[in-house]
């Protein structure tokens, strides 16, 4: 079933790659696999699920990381 669903770890990072290194990246879009319904392939953009644009729900997603990580990521970044 791996094979057939799923594709290498090194190809699933390109997407993540392609939008933190590439100049042809662009702010705000979403980079996933290109082929078989976004599964597998060469990134290219992607659709963004309705609930990734939950600000809502990303603010409480934010808040329960800092109390699970007992991390404060807004006093890391202002630092």
């Amino acid at each position: 079933m791996g094979p057939i669903l799923f594709q290498p770890a090194a190809q699933g990072a390109l997407p993540t790659l392609l939008a933190a290194t590439s100049p042809d990246a662009k702010a705000g879009i979403y980079y996933g696999p290109g082929r078989l319904s976004e599964t597998r392939g060469l990134p290219k953009p992607g659709k963004i699920a309705p609930q990734a644009l939950n600000t809502a729900a990303a603010s409480r997603l934010w808040e329960v990381s800092k109390q699970l990580t007992h991390v404060d990521f807004d006093a890391i970044a202002n630092s």
